[in-house]
C-alpha cells in the first residue's frame, strides 16, 4: 500500500486543535477577580463622587434646624371632676389615645399638630414679617414670601408656593402621653428658622385665644341672659307670695288658702333653686372666660441654631467615600460582565460597537459628524 494512503487513514485519527484557548466561565470568584482588576475604575469613580460632594456642598445652600416645643393645657370647663367613679381612668386611657385628658378633641395635642399642618396657619405664617436675613440691617424686615424669593405674577400662585415650601420646613409631632408637641423648623438662616417656630407658636396661641375666649364669652353671655330672666322669675314669684300674705293675715284657718299658700312658695323655691345654679353658672363662665384665654403652655422657646445641620463635612465625606465605593464596585463589577459577554459574543459586540459608533457625536465647533 502506498505511503501517502497510510497518511491519509491517520489523519482523522488526529484531535482537532481549537482556535484559541478555553474560557473559563464567569463565576462569582472570577467576577471577583476582575473587579479587583478594574480597582483604578473604582478609584475613579470615588473621586467623581468626592468631587460632586464637594460641589454640593458649595452650591447647595447651609440648612439650620431649630426646635421649640409646647405643652397643651385643659381648659377648666373641660376638666374631669374627682366625684366620678371611673373618671380618673376614663382620663388615662384618653390620654394614651391623643385625646388629651379630656372627651374635646379640640384639646388634645393631635389637634395642635393638624392646626399647625392646616393651609390657614401656614397662610398667615408666609404673610408674617420676619427680620429679613439677606441684609446686614437688623431693621429691616420682609414677609416670607420675599424671604423665599418666590417669583411669580399670580400672587395666589405664589402663596401656593409658599405654603408647600413652609410644609416641608414645619414639621410638628406630639407625645400623647405627655401632651408635649415638639415642632422643627429648617431653614437656610438660623435666626430665620427660631423666628419661624416662635411665630408658628405665635399663631397657635392666637387661634385659642381668638377661638376658645369667643366660645367662652358666647357662653356667659348666654348665661347672663338666662340669669337675668330667672331673676325677674323668681322677684315675681317673691311678689305673689308676700301679696299672699298681705291679703291672708290668718290664711293657717283656712285649707283652702294653706294650699295655695305652699303652691306659691313651691313656685318661689323653684325660681330660687333655677337662680342660684344659673348664679353659680355664670360665674364659673367668667372665670373660664379668663382662664381659657392660654390653653398652651411653651415649654422650650426656639433659638438661634449655632450649629448647621447641611453640610456636616466629616458625615459627607464618610457618606461620599461609601457611595463612591459601592458605585466603584458596581461599575467595575458591571464592565467585567460586558467584558466577559464580548468575548463569548464577539459577532454581536462588534455589530453593536459599530452600531454606537455610527450616533452622531458633537464636536467642538458644534460641528456634527457621522
Amino acid at each position: 500500500m502506498p505511503s501517502h494512503d497510510l497518511q491519509q487513514m491517520a489523519l482523522p485519527l488526529t484531535p482537532a486543535v481549537s482556535d484559541g484557548p478555553e474560557r473559563v466561565p464567569l463565576t462569582f470568584g472570577v467576577w471577583i477577580a476582575g473587579i479587583i482588576r478594574r480597582w483604578p475604575l473604582v478609584l475613579k469613580v470615588m473621586g467623581v463622587v468626592l468631587v460632586l460632594a464637594a460641589i454640593g456642598s458649595v452650591v447647595i445652600p447651609p440648612a439650620y434646624r431649630a426646635h421649640a416645643s409646647f405643652v397643651t393645657n385643659i381648659s377648666s370647663s373641660g376638666k374631669l371632676t374627682g366625684g366620678m367613679g371611673g373618671a380618673s381612668a376614663m382620663a388615662g386611657l384618653a390620654t394614651q389615645f391623643g385625646l388629651g385628658a379630656t372627651g374635646d378633641p379640640s384639646e388634645s395635642p393631635n389637634f395642635y399638630v393638624k392646626l399647625i399642618e392646616s393651609d390657614e396657619l401656614r397662610r398667615r405664617l408666609v404673610h408674617s414679617r420676619f427680620a429679613d436675613p439677606r441684609t446686614d440691617n437688623p431693621r429691616d424686615s420682609a414677609s416670607l414670601i420675599e424671604i423665599l424669593k418666590i417669583k411669580n405674577s399670580n400672587s395666589r400662585r405664589r402663596e401656593e408656593i409658599a405654603i408647600k415650601q413652609v410644609s416641608k420646613s414645619v414639621l410638628a409631632s406630639f407625645d400623647a402621653k405627655t401632651n408635649l408637641v415638639a415642632l422643627t423648623v429648617n431653614s437656610r438662616w438660623s435666626e430665620l428658622a427660631a423666628a419661624m417656630a416662635n411665630r408658628t407658636i405665635g399663631l397657635v396661641d392666637g387661634f385659642n385665644r381668638e377661638q376658645r375666649v369667643s366660645r367662652a364669652r358666647s357662653k356667659r353671655a348666654f348665661l347672663e341672659q338666662r340669669l337675668n330672666s330667672s331673676n325677674a322669675d323668681l322677684r315675681a314669684a317673691e311678689e305673689r307670695l308676700r301679696s299672699f300674705y298681705q291679703q291672708n293675715r290668718l290664711w293657717r284657718n283656712s285649707p283652702h288658702l294653706v294650699f295655695e299658700e305652699g303652691r306659691i312658695q313651691r313656685s318661689v323655691d323653684v325660681a330660687q333653686s333655677l337662680y342660684l345654679t344659673l348664679q353659680q353658672q355664670f360665674e364659673a363662665a367668667r372665670l373660664d372666660e379668663f382662664n381659657d384665654a392660654a390653653l398652651i403652655t411653651i415649654v422650650d422657646p426656639a433659638v438661634p441654631p449655632q450649629k448647621a445641620q447641611w453640610p456636616r463635612y466629616w458625615l459627607l465625606l464618610a457618606s461620599s467615600l461609601v457611595l463612591g465605593a459601592i458605585l466603584g464596585v458596581l461599575a467595575a463589577g458591571s464592565a467585567t460582565i460586558l467584558s466577559d459577554w464580548s468575548a463569548r459574543n464577539p459577532a454581536t459586540a462588534s455589530e453593536l460597537s459599530d452600531s454606537l459608533a455610527a450616533i452622531p457625536r458633537v464636536r467642538r465647533g458644534a460641528r456634527i459628524v457621522h
